[in-house]
This record gives C-alpha cells, sequence and structure tokens, in this order.
C-alpha cells in the first residue's frame, strides 16, 4: 500500500471518495469525522465535485462546516461513539447523503473507467 503523498491527483481523489463512502456505509458523518477527521476535508469536496458526485459533495460541505463549527472532545470509547451518535448531530446529513443519486460507488465506477490507466497496469 502506498502512502496518500506517493498518489498521483487522480488516485488520491479516488481515494478521499473511497474512505468517505466506506465510512458513510459503516457509520455515517460521525464515523468519518472520528475517524478521518477534517484534515483533507475540503481537498475531498472537491473530490466529491470532480467524480460527478454534487449531492455527496454539498452534504459534505455543509456537514464538514458543521463538524468544525463546534469543539468535539475525541472519542476513545465505544460508550462516548454511542452516546453521541444518539445525539442525532449529523443525521440530517446521513439520510441527505444516502438520497443522492447517483452512488458514490457508481461515480467511483466512472471514475476508475475514465481513469483506469492511473489504477491499472495490464502486462
Amino acid at each position: 500500500m502506498e502512502d496518500y503523498e506517493d498518489l498521483t491527483p487522480e488516485q488520491r481523489r479516488a481515494h478521499l471518495v473511497f474512505w468517505y463512502e466506506s465510512e458513510m456505509q459503516n457509520g455515517g458523518h460521525l464515523q468519518y469525522f472520528e475517524n478521518r477527521g477534517a484534515e483533507h476535508l475540503e481537498e475531498t469536496v472537491y473530490a466529491l465535485g470532480l467524480l460527478g458526485a454534487k449531492g455527496q459533495q454539498e452534504v459534505l460541505r455543509e456537514a464538514g462546516a458543521a463538524f468544525t463549527r463546534r469543539n468535539r472532545p475525541g472519542i476513545n470509547r465505544v460508550e462516548d461513539l454511542i452516546s453521541s451518535a444518539l445525539e442525532g448531530d449529523f443525521t440530517m446529513f446521513d439520510s441527505r447523503f444516502h438520497a443522492c443519486s447517483p452512488t458514490l460507488q457508481e461515480c467511483l465506477e466512472a471514475y476508475l473507467a475514465r481513469h483506469q490507466s492511473s489504477f491499472v497496469t495490464i502486462v
């Protein structure tokens, strides 16, 4: 596995969108921000637009603003994660994300088809 810094721009975009999608399917925006933080937030928002995921781009932009606007302690225990999730800070964003079309899976597949040579070497 390569370091993020070693990826090409095309690979970075897919990498960021893939991890956003993975975290969303596993636990929503709360989990995304707890696991990924906001370090690559703007780059991920930009990548979503480039991949044609305009709906998800807007949702992440707004969810990111909500996340960074509030001082949040890190979650270190499962109980804290559950408690935070029950507060529902990101429920609206999660619902909007899941209502978006096309899905990120579809956007990633189309992106791979357009940039296959950046990801796959056929020998």
